[in-house]
């Protein structure tokens, strides 16, 4: 009996041991396998085009091994090369090891990511793998690095008027950086009446199918009998045309500087800048004795304020704090006449 009793006892724990690790379930392995990219090849180059919008790019990659079967959800990340991914964009997401993007899509992206249009840019990417509602470590893939060229998927407008002396030829091209089909010009207007006039021109030096405001007290747009559009007194202007909806609107500005300053922490503007009408700029100067972040911004509120994310100086609206990181007397520059491809506004700090 007892020999039976002393089998029956180790059974017992064993069965007991079974269970304890049937309730623990299977366990993640602690150093998970990478997933790796296989499709595009590294080194490969990518030229998107406007007229190709509905190709096809795809992505393929192997599986994560996080030592058991999981709902793994894979991220494509991209980013301008050597910068370690920071800042990054994500292209897509799935639970998949593969995924196709249309051209226009890809696109939209790099234009995310402030790539460089119609010209070659150097764009690493990776591949995330999270296992999402888990504590599961996050894996990347090695990166692989492409030449890809994107595609400006907006049509140029021009503004024209009397700031320009009405000169077709010389109209500047409005910002189109921004989403859908809406526009936007900085410009200074001087004088009264007619001075304050402007229209729109879909082709620089030529005024087929040139747009104004419809007469109807409603700011909108028209192609055929249209009156020129205005601003009702002198001053540093934002122009925007909404394409979409074809309606413009106009804001007065005047900028200046605000941020952790001492004795000024993000109270009032610290800095107000002034017009430069022979260079276009904004401009003024700062003192501060110690590290500082600050922003522009427009009008003395938040409504129109201007950082830079990625320190890269070119401004974003409603960016990252721009971070000055020593301390002494320094002049800035604010340049609102829309650069590069993709368009952007830009600045300058210089210690002096």
């Amino acid at each position: 009996m007892k020999k039976i009793s002393f089998i029956l006892l180790i059974t017992g724990l064993f069965t007991i041991i079974s269970c304890l690790d049937q309730e623990k379930g299977p366990v993640v392995l602690s150093t998970p396998g990478v997933p790796a990219i296989s499709v595009p090849a590294a080194g490969s180059s990518l030229v998107l085009t406007k007229p190709d919008a509905d190709k096809k790019v795809a992505f393929t990659w192997s599986a994560a091994d996080f030592g058991m079967p999981l709902g793994v959800l894979y991220t494509i990340q991209i980013a301008k090369a050597g910068t370690n991914f920071n800042p990054l964009v994500n292209v897509a997401s799935v639970n998949a090891l593969t995924d196709t993007l249309k051209y226009s899509e890809f696109d939209s992206k790099l234009v995310a990511l402030e790539a460089n249009m119609e010209v070659v840019n150097s764009i690493d990417m990776r591949i995330m793998g999270t296992i999402p509602n888990s504590n599961a470590d996050t894996v990347f893939s090695d990166k692989i690095t492409m030449n890809i060229t994107p595609y400006t998927a907006k049509d140029f407008i021009y503004l024209v008027g009397a700031f320009n002396g009405w000169n077709a030829g010389t109209a500047p091209a409005m910002n189109r950086s921004l989403s859908g089909l809406k526009y936007e010009l900085y410009v200074n207007f001087t004088g009264t009446g007619g001075n304050l006039q402007y229209k729109i021109i879909p082709t620089q030096g030529s005024w087929n199918n040139d747009m104004g405001d419809d007469w109807t007290g409603t700011n909108h747009l028209e192609v055929t009998g249209e009156q020129n559009m205005w601003v009702p007194s002198a001053g540093y202007y934002r122009v925007n045309v909404d394409l979409t909806n074809m309606t413009w609107s106009t804001l007065a500005t005047t900028w200046g500087i605000i941020g952790g300053f001492v004795g000024n922490s993000w109270g009032t503007d610290y800095a107000t800048l002034t017009y430069n009408a022979v260079t276009g700029n904004w401009e003024g100067s700062f003192i501060t004795t110690a590290a500082v972040e600050w922003k522009f911004r427009a009008n003395a509120g938040w409504s129109l304020n201007f950082g830079d994310n990625g320190a890269d100086g070119r401004l974003d609206d409603g960016g990252a704090n721009i971070v000055t990181s020593a301390a002494g007397t320094y002049t800035v520059t604010l340049n609102l006449n829309p650069t590069g491809n993709p368009q952007a506004y830009t600045y300058t700090v210089v210690k002096n």
